[in-house]
């Protein structure tokens, strides 16, 4: 758990532990939109001496005991003004135009958290470093056209392979959750085997359950084969999709329309651990009374801990690559 102060000018210059007044010249990082992760990056850059602005996010309890604290901002403005970086989260955008508070919004209904992406972009120094997740070409060049640099922590290789285990291990503890059986001896599906779909497939495998991967590629359903795991061509699969107690998800674009959904056992719950739209008609499934799992920001959710420590570790090369820290 980490403490925040409300403040509302700028950012703090006391650092208590290290028993010293720091002065305004110090390093200044905002925090704008996110989830738990955001809170645990930002104990541990001020951990290793930056000064964190936070704005956007669910906070955890305040504890005065905890010297070295973030500051909690009274508004988007005093985290971004005179940063010299500002982490936007992960996903950055949900509508493709406001920052990602969703978190926020979720605790707090009246709350307004409607900060434009433009908004942080205009408004943060010249020098200043944009980060941020999953961030959309338009507002990569937005931001190029101010005159400013961002750099997206979800491209990094190390990143997205690390985050696959937050991420597949809250995908089975939604399906435990949901599932009146148990998911141990199950017969499951996992569509996809990239990063999350392997790491996913040898969890349950582990656990016991019977485990088909569905992929298109060659590679992919070479690699299921050498993991112990079942390979099931994408093209077979789709013909005759029944027969599974569980189906996880892991494809971006539409394989499950209306036509495929009818092939399904109404009683296969789906978990849909693709991003934005996903790969399942949600709506055509709600009209067939099959059940589907919107599990989106696992990492966030399930394991704020492991996962902001993943994040603060891509985050802190690329502060590093470009001479912030």
């Amino acid at each position: 758990m980490i403490a925040v102060i409300e403040y509302c000018q700028g950012v703090k210059t006391e650092d208590n532990s290290k028993g010293e007044i720091m002065s305004n010249e110090s390093l200044k990082i905002g925090i704008v939109g996110g989830d738990g992760r955001q809170a645990v990056l930002a104990r541990r850059l001020t951990e290793i001496g930056a000064e964190c602005a936070v704005w956007g996010f669910p906070y955890p309890k305040l504890s005065h005991d905890e010297l070295n604290a973030p500051v909690r901002c009274a508004c988007w403005e005093c985290a971004v003004t005179g940063a010299d970086a500002v982490i936007l989260p992960l996903p950055v955008t949900i509508d493709g135009v406001r920052v990602n508070c969703r978190a926020v919004r979720e605790i707090d209904k009246s709350a307004d958290y409607g900060v434009r992406l433009t908004e942080i972009a205009a408004k943060a120094a010249p020098s200043c470093l944009l980060l941020a997740g999953k961030v959309p070409s338009s507002y990569q060049r937005f931001v190029f056209e101010c005159g400013k640099k961002i750099r997206d922590y979800y491209e990094s290789e190390e990143f997205q392979i690390k985050n696959a285990l937050p991420t597949a291990e809250g995908a089975i503890a939604k399906a435990m959750e949901a599932l009146p059986s148990v998911l141990s001896r199950s017969n499951t599906a996992v569509v996809g085997y990239g990063r999350i779909g392997r790491t996913l497939a040898q969890r349950l495998k582990g656990m016991g359950a019977n485990v088909d991967c569905i992929a298109r590629s060659k590679r992919d359903l070479s690699w299921a084969w050498v993991d112990g795991c079942n390979p099931v061509p994408l093209g077979e699969y789709l013909r005759k999709p029944a027969g599974y107690d569980v189906v996880f998800n892991t494809v971006p674009h539409v394989l499950f329309d209306a036509e495929v959904l009818r092939s399904v056992d109404r009683r296969t719950l789906f978990i849909e651990l693709a991003s934005q739209t996903g790969g399942i008609d949600k709506q055509a499934a709600e009209d067939l009374g099959i059940r589907v799992i919107k599990a989106d920001s696992l990492p966030g959710k399930c394991s704020p801990e492991t996962a902001g420590a993943v994040m603060f570790d891509a985050v802190y090369s690329i502060l590093k690559e470009e001479a912030v820290l």
